[in-house]
C-alpha cells in the first residue's frame, strides 16, 4: 500500500518542484480562467487476487475549472463521475470455488489538476484526487459472489485514491482531444470478492475523449485578439490590427495607419508623430531630401529644399544684396562682386645693374654708378614700405662655374647690404645668386656676355613670402603653379612666390570653368585653373581661371593689359 501511494503522489511532488523553473516563461496559458466539460471512454485493467488481468469498458464525465494565470504551469479543480466494469480470472483460489469475477463500478469524486502548457496547443497534466467507489462482484452468470451475497463481510462502497497522467491537444481554442492513464487504489482486497494474498486490489484505466472549453476569452478592446495574446490591449475600436492585436503600420514607421498622415513613407526615414518625414526647417521638403535643411521660415525653395538663386552666384536671393550679378563673377557672402582693394604700387618695379659699369671687374664692390641707381630705388622703397624685393645676381658663362655662382651671389648681397645700410628693413629683401644659369642673351658674343653680367632688382609683391630655392632653377624648366602659396599682389595679379599670373574669371561650376579653360588654351594662352574654398568673404568653392607664367609683376601686368577675350 505504501508503494502504491508513493506512485500516486510522486508525480505531484515532481511537478510542484518544477514550478519555479517554468513560471513566467510564457505570457499566455490556453487553460487560464476556463471551465471545461470532458467526456471520455476507455478500458479498465484489474489488479486482483485472480491471476489473469482482464480488461473491460469504462466511461466518465468531468467538469473542471482552471485558475487565471500567465504562467505555463496552471492549477485546476475537477469533479468527476464514471462507470464501467472490472473483470478477472484464472486458476481457482484455495478455499474459493470460483475461477473468475466481474463487477460493475461507479465512481464520483474530485481533486486537483496540475497542468503544464508545453505550447499553445499541447498540455501535459497530472491529476490527484479521491472518489467514492461502488462495486458489486458477480460471477459470469450475473449472480453475486459468496462474500458479496453475505452483505456483512465487506462494504460495497469505499474511498478510492486516484492518480492520473495525461495530455490534451487543442484542436481549437474551445475543443481538445485527450489521452490519459490512471491508477485507482481503494485500500481493500474485496473488489474481486476474494480476500487472499498480501496486496490490496486496484485497477487501472486508460481513456481518451474530448474536452469542451468555456469562458476565459477576454478581449477588452474588442479587436478580435484575446487579451492574453494582445500586445496592444487598448487599441481604439474600429482600428484594424495585426495578429498581435496592434494597429496596422503599413510603412513600418512606428505610427499606426489610423494616425498616419503619410502612410507610404520610405523605410528608415525619421518621422514625426503624424507619421510624416521630419521637415526641420518647415519648407515643405523633408529632411531626407532637403539639401538646405536650415532654410529660414517662409522662404520659397526648389525641389531640393534650397532657396532660389536667380543669378547662380551661390548666394540665395533672399540674402543677395546684388541680384543679377554676371555669371563667372566672384562674389562675397552678400552676393556682391568682390572688388579687390588695389594697393598703391610704385611705377617702377624693376632695376638692372649691368656688371661692367656698376661693379669692379671680377669683384662685388659697388661703383658710384651703381650707388646712384640704388639711391633712386631707396626712395621708392621708403615711399612703399609694404613692398618686398628680390635681388638676383647673374654672370656670363666664362670662367669656372663655382666662381661665377659665388660672384653672382656676392654682388646681389652687396646691393642688399647697401640698401640695409640706408635704412631698408632686411626682411623686405632677398639676395640670391644664379651664376650663369639664367642668361638673357647669347654668351657667344661680347655684347651677349655683357648683358648677361647683371644684377636685377624686382618687386615680388606686398607682404609676400620669398620663394626659397633648394636648387637654383634653370631658365626654361617646366614649372607648375603652387596654389597652396597663392597670394594676391594687386590688380588680380597673383604669385606663388616664384612666378606670377593674372586672373581672368571665376566660376562656381566646375564644368563651366573647364569649358572656359579649354577655350583660352585653344587661343594660345598659357591658361590654368585653381580651386579655392573656405576663403574669407567667399561662399562655397570657386574655380579660378588664370593666365601665366611671368617672372615679374610688370610682365604679368603688361600681358593682362593686352589680354583680349
Amino acid at each position: 500500500m505504501k508503494r502504491l501511494l508513493l506512485y500516486i503522489l510522486l508525480p505531484t511532488i515532481v511537478t510542484l518542484s518544477a514550478y519555479p523553473q517554468v513560471a513566467g516563461l510564457h505570457n499566455n496559458n490556453p487553460l487560464s480562467d476556463r471551465w471545461v466539460i470532458t467526456a471520455e471512454g476507455g478500458v479498465t485493467y484489474s489488479f486482483t487476487d485472480f491471476k489473469n488481468t482482464m480488461n473491460d469498458y469504462y466511461f466518465r464525465l468531468m467538469g473542471e475549472y482552471f485558475f487565471p494565470t500567465t504562467n505555463r504551469l496552471i492549477f485546476g479543480l475537477r469533479l468527476q463521475t464514471g462507470f464501467g466494469k472490472l473483470m478477472g480470472g484464472g486458476d481457482g483460489i484455495a478455499g474459493y470455488n470460483y475461477d473468475s469475477f466481474q463487477s460493475q463500478i461507479i465512481l464520483a469524486g474530485g481533486g486537483l489538476n496540475i497542468s503544464l502548457a508545453v505550447s499553445e496547443v499541447f498540455v501535459l497534466y497530472y491529476f490527484g484526487g479521491a472518489s467514492f467507489l461502488y462495486f458489486d462482484p458477480k460471477d459470469v452468470n450475473g449472480n453475486k459472489l459468496p462474500n458479496n451475497a453475505a452483505d456483512s463481510v465487506y462494504s460495497n462502497s469505499v474511498l478510492s485514491i486516484q492518480g492520473e497522467l495525461g495530455f490534451r491537444y487543442l484542436l481549437s481554442k474551445n475543443v481538445s482531444i485527450n489521452l490519459s492513464g490512471a491508477v485507482n487504489f481503494q485500500g481493500t482486497d474485496q473488489l474481486d470478492d476474494v480476500i487472499a494474498g498480501v496486496n490490496d486490489d486496484a485497477f487501472y484505466t486508460i481513456t481518451a475523449g474530448f474536452s469542451f472549453y468555456f469562458g476565459g476569452f477576454k478581449d477588452s478592446d474588442k479587436d478580435g485578439v484575446e487579451d492574453a495574446y494582445d500586445a496592444c490591449p487598448e487599441t481604439p475600436q474600429g482600428v484594424f490590427v495585426d495578429e498581435y492585436g496592434c494597429p496596422i503600420d503599413s510603412d513600418g514607421d512606428g505610427v499606426p495607419d489610423y494616425l498616419d498622415r503619410c502612410p507610404e513613407t520610405l523605410p528608415n526615414i525619421s518621422v514625426n508623430r503624424n507619421g510624416c518625414p521630419i521637415d526641420t526647417d518647415g519648407d515643405g521638403v523633408p529632411d531626407y531630401l532637403d539639401e538646405c535643411s536650415n532654410t529660414p521660415q517662409n522662404i520659397p525653395v526648389d525641389t531640393r529644399g534650397c532657396p532660389a538663386d536667380e543669378d547662380l552666384d551661390g548666394v540665395a536671393d533672399y540674402r543677395d544684396n546684388c541680384p543679377g550679378t554676371p555669371i563667372g563673377t566672384e562674389v562675397d557672402k552678400f552676393g556682391c562682386e568682390i572688388v579687390a582693394v588695389e594697393p598703391e604700387l610704385p611705377e617702377i618695379t624693376s632695376f638692372i645693374l649691368t656688371g661692367d659699369i656698376n661693379f669692379e671687374v671680377g669683384q662685388s664692390y659697388l661703383l658710384p654708378a651703381a650707388k646712384n641707381t640704388l639711391d633712386k630705388l631707396i626712395k621708392i622703397l621708403r615711399e612703399h614700405p609694404q613692398t618686398k624685393w628680390r635681388i638676383e645676381g647673374h654672370t656670363d658663362n666664362t670662367g669656372a662655374y663655382q666662381l661665377n655662382e659665388r660672384i653672382s651671389y656676392e654682388r646681389a648681397a652687396a646691393v642688399a647690404d647697401y640698401l640695409i645700410q640706408n635704412g631698408i628693413d632686411k626682411s623686405r629683401l632677398q639676395a640670391i645668386g644664379f651664376g650663369p644659369n639664367r642668361p638673357i642673351a647669347n654668351n657667344n658674343t661680347v655684347t651677349g656676355r655683357a648683358l648677361n653680367r647683371r644684377v636685377t632688382i624686382e618687386m615680388v609683391g606686398i607682404g609676400e613670402e620669398f620663394q626659397q630655392y633648394d636648387e637654383i632653377p634653370y631658365a626654361g624648366s617646366e614649372y607648375k603653379y603652387n596654389s597652396s602659396l597663392d597670394r594676391h599682389v594687386g590688380s588680380l595679379i597673383y604669385t606663388d612666390g616664384r612666378t606670377y599670373c593674372y586672373q581672368v574669371s571665376s566660376w562656381r561650376s566646375y564644368t563651366k570653368a573647364q569649358n572656359e579653360l579649354r577655350r583660352l588654351i585653344s587661343k594660345g594662352y598659357d591658361a590654368f585653373m585653381i580651386e579655392v574654398s573656405n576663403v574669407q568673404g567667399l561662399v562655397g568653392t570657386w574655380y579660378r581661371i588664370r593666365i601665366g607664367y611671368f617672372d615679374t609683376i610688370s610682365q604679368a601686368s603688361r600681358h593682362r593689359d593686352n589680354f583680349v577675350e
